[in-house]
């Protein structure tokens, strides 16, 4: 099993757990993407559970990313905002900035 992916599903497992715990379960469908039959399950699993349920060898949840939105993200990202030159530009406008405080 992939030390990582172990992380990622017990991360998931964990912060769905405690949402639910604090009572936001229509939180943690709506943020998480939890099925309503999960809820009730994962309030009653133990921390020894979750931690078993998190070893498996497949994530444990699925994105909610589709192709489109992929393609937005990519489309907004421009490669010039991540060149030497923008950012150097970014850090003199930013010291002109406090030079004129």
């Amino acid at each position: 099993m992939d030390n990582d992916l172990y992380n990622l599903n017990l991360d998931y497992l964990l912060v769905a757990k405690g949402m639910i715990a604090a009572g936001d379960a229509y939180k943690a469908q709506f943020y998480l993407g939890l099925p309503t039959e999960a809820i009730e399950v994962l309030r009653n699993m133990s921390i020894k559970q979750l931690k078993a349920l998190a070893g498996s060898d497949y994530l444990k949840f699925s994105p909610r990313i589709n192709p489109s939105h992929w393609r937005e993200f990519i489309e907004i990202q421009t490669f010039a905002t991540d060149s030497p030159e923008h950012r150097a530009k970014e850090l003199l406008s930013i010291l002109a900035q406090d030079g004129a405080s």
